[in-house]
């Protein structure tokens, strides 16, 4: 199994695994064949502060949706974020406005 990828601190669980049999031409052959089925784990280390790893970058950004607007229309912005997320983000503005960028999409109005 390869160890996952993702944004998050601290949920990378290790990945196990054991020997679950063995086959082959000779498998048979063997006098006395042991299979030591105890699992083994190798811990996933992708938090930043690990030696070579800054962590995953998760960027917010702003743009506004015109170049300029009358002095009576009311201007919009798109927030981004570059990756895509299994929960909701909300963003709140300098303005006290909320933004909430929807779980697997990567911008909101």
């Amino acid at each position: 199994a390869t160890a996952p990828d993702n944004v998050y601190v601290g949920t990378n669980a290790p990945v196990v695994n054991a020997i679950d049999a063995v086959s082959g031409a000779d498998a048979w052959k063997f006098e006395n064949l042991n299979l030591d089925k105890t699992p083994v784990s190798t811990q996933v280390t992708d938090e930043p502060g690990t030696p070579g790893n800054e962590g995953d970058l998760v960027k917010v950004t702003i743009t506004a949706d015109q170049t300029s607007v009358a002095e009576n229309v009311k201007p919009t912005f798109t927030v981004h974020i570059n990756t895509a997320l299994a929960h909701d983000l909300v963003v709140t503005l300098s303005n006290n406005a909320q933004v909430t960028i929807k779980a697997g999409e990567t911008s909101a109005p």
